[in-house]
C-alpha cells in the first residue's frame, strides 16, 4: 500500500510539471505571437492623407440697428386704410400711403419724402437712438415686436399709424465684439467682414467707433445696405468673418499631444517622424492644420498609439 501510494504521488507530481510546463510554452506561445502581431500593426499604422482645405472662420454678431424715422399720424378719426399695403414698403414723396374715412369724407396721409413705410409701431419710437445706445457698456436694448394696424380698423385724430424710414440714409449698427475670437484690432481698420449666414458671401461693414472695454470691444458700424426687410426689427444676428484659414484636414485623432505641443507623425519613406503642428479642431471630428503639413503629407490616422522610426506603407 506505501508503494502505490509514492507511485500515485509520483504521477501526480508529474501531472502537474506537465501541465505547468504546458501552459507556459502556451503563453508564451500566445506572447511571441502578440508581440509578433503588435509590431505588423506597429510597421503597417493607418495612414491619413493631408487634403487641402479653405475654411471660412465665422463668429456669431449680435446688434441692434439705429435709423432716423418719422411717426406718422392719422389727421383725423376714422377708419384707416392703407393703398400700398402694410408694408415695409419703399414709396415716393407723395404717394398715398394711407387713407382715413371720417364722417366728412377722405383724409389722405402722403409720404413726405422718398422712403420706407410701415403701418406698425414697436413702442420704441422716439426713445431708439445713437445717443441712448451708444455711450457705456451696458447690454444693447431688446426692442418690442412690431404692431402691425389692420385695414378698416378705426382711429383717432392724432393716434399713431406707423412710421416713415427717410431714404437715403446710412443704415448704422452697435454690437459687441469678444477680443479674443479675432485676428485683429477694429480700431486700426477702418471695416470688418459680416455675413448674413454661413453660406453666404462676406460684405464690408464700415467701422465708425470703436469703444475699447478690455476683453469686449463695442463697435459702432455702417452697413451698405438698406433693404426694407432690415426695417421688421432693430435687431440682428450676423456672423462676423474673421479670416478664411487655408491650411490641410487630417483625422482628429492623428493630432497628439508631446511635451504640451501638438504633433503629428509624418511618413516620409519609411519611417515617421514626430511633427509639430498648429492649426484648431474642426467640425467632422477633423483636425484642420495651418502650419506643418503640406497638401499630400501622408500621417499616422491614430497619434496616440503612434511612434518615430520604421514603418511599412507597402
Amino acid at each position: 500500500m506505501e508503494c502505490y501510494d509514492k507511485n500515485m504521488k509520483g504521477k501526480t507530481a508529474t501531472n502537474v510539471l506537465y501541465y505547468f510546463l504546458t501552459a507556459c510554452i502556451v503563453v508564451g506561445a500566445v506572447l511571441v505571437y502578440k508581440a509578433w502581431w503588435d509590431r505588423y500593426f506597429r510597421l503597417r499604422p493607418e495612414l491619413a492623407v493631408a487634403e487641402p482645405v479653405v475654411i471660412p472662420i465665422d463668429v456669431p454678431l449680435e446688434g441692434v440697428l439705429i435709423w432716423e424715422e418719422i411717426t406718422v399720424t392719422s389727421p383725423v378719426e376714422g377708419n384707416i386704410s392703407f393703398p400700398l399695403g402694410r408694408g415695409p414698403v419703399y414709396c415716393a414723396r407723395g404717394d398715398l400711403i394711407a387713407e382715413v374715412t371720417a364722417t366728412e369724407g377722405r383724409r389722405p396721409v402722403k409720404a413726405p419724402s422718398p422712403g420706407y413705410f410701415v403701418a406698425a409701431l414697436d413702442g420704441s419710437e422716439g426713445e431708439w437712438s445713437y445717443g441712448s445706445i451708444w455711450p457705456g457698456s451696458s447690454r444693447l436694448p431688446e426692442p418690442g415686436p412690431l404692431r402691425f394696424l389692420e385695414d378698416g380698423q378705426k382711429v383717432s385724430s392724432g393716434e399713431f399709424i406707423g412710421k416713415f424710414i427717410p431714404q437715403p440714409q446710412s443704415l448704422r449698427c452697435v454690437a459687441y465684439l469678444e477680443r479674443s475670437a479675432l485676428d485683429w484690432d477694429p480700431s486700426k481698420r477702418g471695416h470688418i467682414e459680416l455675413k448674413r449666414s454661413a453660406s453666404d458671401l462676406p460684405f464690408r461693414a464700415e467701422v465708425r467707433a470703436v469703444n475699447d472695454l478690455g476683453p469686449t470691444l463695442k463697435v459702432y458700424l455702417t452697413l451698405p445696405f438698406f433693404s426694407a426687410k432690415e426695417i421688421v426689427s432693430r435687431k440682428v444676428s450676423y456672423l462676423l468673418h474673421v479670416k478664411d484659414a487655408r491650411g490641410v484636414l487630417i483625422p482628429e485623432s492623428a493630432v497628439t499631444l508631446r511635451e504640451r505641443k501638438k504633433v503629428v507623425f509624418l511618413v516620409t519613406g519609411d519611417r515617421s517622424v514626430a511633427v509639430e503642428v498648429t492649426g484648431v479642431p474642426v467640425s467632422g471630428r477633423r483636425f484642420l492644420v495651418e502650419k506643418g503639413l503640406a497638401p499630400g503629407d501622408l500621417v499616422i490616422a491614430s497619434g496616440s498609439d503612434a511612434f518615430e522610426g520604421e514603418v511599412m506603407i507597402w
